[in-house]
């Protein structure tokens, strides 16, 4: 999870109350999304949501994420498995830093894997069938045909964790690869060509990114130093092998966007400035980001912008973003949360021509 995205959740839990009832009488509805995915066709969006009203009178729930269905306009579709595990930003032993609300959606979108709970699961959207596959596992990416899931039972604050490779599309489920890594950072990874993945390690002087495959024995094939695969921070183009990820060498603040060839491991520098989050076109023309130097005081938000790589032209595409920064399939439109980070946030959908 991006420090920024926990930052959100930690507020969210405090604030609350502090935002909502001061008499008997009044009700205040909250509402927080924690993930923006696309359906491959553009039909839908689907994504993590918290909904719950509040009164001077009512508890405060613990901060935990449904399955949702969005609509293309950003309007909630359906909420899903509502009485059943959650999506929660912490593991079993209370740890915030070692976990990503992320969803591994099929192209089709009917099947979901994702993490519930501590726990890794199957979620059927046709049939409403939530399975739970394996337990006690922090899920770190699924290839993007869900036939492999990546993950670790080693707890958060282990040095050296056990990567388990599982084919998912094994009933039940089947481990293929197991091996030890380490430094590992339970953030996203990223699924790469060929059956290869790349997940952030720690190091030294920072963090690097270690590439492994499905047939590894636990010594990588490649290393990209001072990089990482943050959530919402990291985009693969399978067509030219070109990993978009955030410059994290030893900075503090400066995350600069890199684009690194995976065949070539030439390396150069897209934007020479910080960004929160961000998406690249298919053609690689244009990167749009989260502007993290231009916070909006009045939305508590930052600004969205476009900029085309080619020509340098620069456009702000909204003022209001919360967090995330999602490109539609057909790259004719934008996705991103807007709101309070307190009370109320919900997804805008916006078009998108590139400047």
């Amino acid at each position: 999870m991006t420090k920024q995205s926990l930052t959100h959740f930690l507020i969210f839990c405090i604030c609350c109350i502090a935002a909502g009832c001061d008499s008997g009488s009044q009700t205040t509805q909250y509402q927080d999304v924690a993930e923006v995915k696309w359906q491959s066709d553009g039909s839908a969006i689907f994504g993590f949501i918290q909904s719950y009203a509040l009164n001077i009178n009512s508890s405060q729930p613990s901060v935990f994420y449904n399955i949702a269905k969005f609509n293309t306009d950003g309007s909630v579709n359906q909420i899903y498995n509502s009485n059943g595990p959650a999506s929660r930003p912490v593991d079993a032993l209370g740890q915030t830093e070692s976990y990503s609300p992320s969803i591994y959606l099929s192209a089709d979108g009917s099947t979901i894997i994702t993490q519930l709970e501590y726990d890794l699961y199957k979620y059927s959207v046709r049939t409403n069938v939530l399975q739970k596959i394996d337990s006690l596992f922090h899920l770190i990416l699924v290839s993007p045909d869900l036939h492999y899931a990546i993950g670790t039972t080693s707890p958060q604050i282990q040095p050296t964790k056990t990567i388990l490779v599982f084919d998912i599309n094994s009933s039940p489920i089947r481990q293929v690869r197991k091996f030890d890594v380490m430094g590992v950072s339970l953030s996203p990874g990223i699924w790469l060509n060929n059956g290869s993945f790349g997940i952030t390690c720690s190091d030294s002087v920072g963090e690097h990114i270690s590439i492994f495959d499905t047939n590894s024995v636990g010594i990588p094939i490649a290393v990209i130093p001072g990089a990482q695969t943050q959530f919402h921070n990291a985009v693969f183009n399978a067509a030219t092998n070109d990993l978009f990820i955030r410059d994290h060498a030893g900075k503090t603040t400066d995350y600069y966007l890199d684009k690194v060839n995976i065949t070539s491991m030439a390396r150069t520098t897209i934007l020479n400035f910080q960004v929160d989050n961000f998406d690249v076109t298919n053609d690689e023309q244009v990167v749009i980001y989260a502007a993290k130097d231009t916070i909006n005081s009045t939305t508590n938000g930052s600004s969205i912008k476009s900029r085309n790589l080619q020509t340098l032209n620069e456009q702000t595409l909204a003022k209001d973003n919360l967090r995330y920064v999602v490109l539609s399939p057909a790259q004719n439109q934008l996705a991103y949360v807007s709101g309070s980070p307190t009370t109320f946030n919900e997804i805008h959908v916006i078009p998108f021509t590139k400047p």
